[in-house]
């Protein structure tokens, strides 16, 4: 019997490695992905041991490379033409911006403007898709963690190989959309929008984030107009996050409109009245300068 070389036996090895990589990343659905998400992949295979010719328990730097390199040269894998960094898996169909960018970046969302058209609480199509991502610390703290639940028995042994996670860097345009980012530590809420990968603000984060930031959704005069169609419509969905805002002026700007630009006598929203400071110099448009027009009930200059 003669006796198979040990580069063959490499050979047949990383072919059903990489045929079974490149099974299991056509399987995820998930038409762009990361260094991190290939290895965790190329993890599972291990794992599971039902790829032949494997010859430890765990990938080595040199079989994650040499099996990310096959699936490349086997028109599997193509770098992205967006996200450096971030793989296209080419057998699945490419997706759209919106699609995109909650593919490289797992805990952003799209918000404001964006939002409120998918909602349908504005006739206006901004050219720009706005999303709403963790600051730089935040993410750095999300990431780890999940890096860290994810691998946390092979992380205890020395010298175990575990690729690194990094945070996605979204360029200014994602298939061809010019993208408008607002980085955030309060990480706000969101759901998944049904039949794809886009996260979308939760209908009451928008409501907040009107108030939050007028100018990502175009403008003062226009959130005012929204909120006089759309509130009372909305309003338990409002009134619950509003409750949780992080920041106290959320809910002077929206009891002011709720309950005297709305007239809508709540006893809830009556309550934020607590968090209204007299002497402050507090705005209803934080765009705007300071008016004379005044809210003697919400401390709140009244300047659009």
């Amino acid at each position: 019997m003669v006796k198979k070389s040990a580069p063959f036996e490499d050979l047949k090895r990383m072919t059903y490695l990489g045929e079974a990589l490149a099974e299991l990343l056509v399987q995820s659905k998930r038409p762009l992905v990361s260094n991190y998400e290939i290895f965790s992949h190329l993890w599972q295979l291990y794992a599971q041991g039902d790829v032949k010719y494997l010859r430890s328990e765990h990938p080595s730097p040199n079989s994650y490379q040499r099996t990310k390199s096959l699936l490349k040269s086997e028109g599997i894998l193509r770098k992205d033409a967006d996200y450096r960094g971030l793989w296209r898996v080419l057998p699945l169909s490419d997706v759209p911006a919106d699609e995109a960018v909650c593919l490289a970046d797992p805990f952003c969302y799209i918000s404001h403007l964006s939002a409120m058209q998918r909602y349908g609480l504005t006739d206006r199509r901004p050219e720009a898709l706005f999303i709403t991502q963790p600051d730089h610390a935040t993410m750095r703290a999300l990431l780890n963690k999940h890096r860290q639940e994810k691998f946390e028995q092979a992380l205890a042994v020395q010298g175990r190989f575990i690729e690194r996670i990094t945070a996605p860097k979204h360029p200014a345009k994602v298939r061809e959309r010019p993208l408008s980012i607002l980085a955030s530590r309060h990480l706000g809420h969101y759901r998944e929008v049904r039949g794809g990968f886009a996260r979308i603000a939760s209908i009451g984060q928008t409501f907040l984030d009107m108030v939050e930031f007028p100018e990502r959704c175009g403008g003062m005069r226009h959130v005012l107009d929204v909120w006089d169609e759309h509130a009372e419509t909305y309003l338990e969905e409002i009134i619950a996050r509003i409750d949780t805002a992080p920041k106290d002026i959320h809910k002077i700007r929206a009891g002011y409109i709720l309950s005297e630009h709305l007239g809508i006598r709540d006893a809830r929203v009556l309550l934020w009245q607590a968090y209204a400071q007299r002497g402050g110099s507090r705005v209803l448009d934080p765009e705007r300068p300071y008016s004379d027009h005044f809210s003697e009930d919400w401390m709140l200059s009244i300047n659009v």
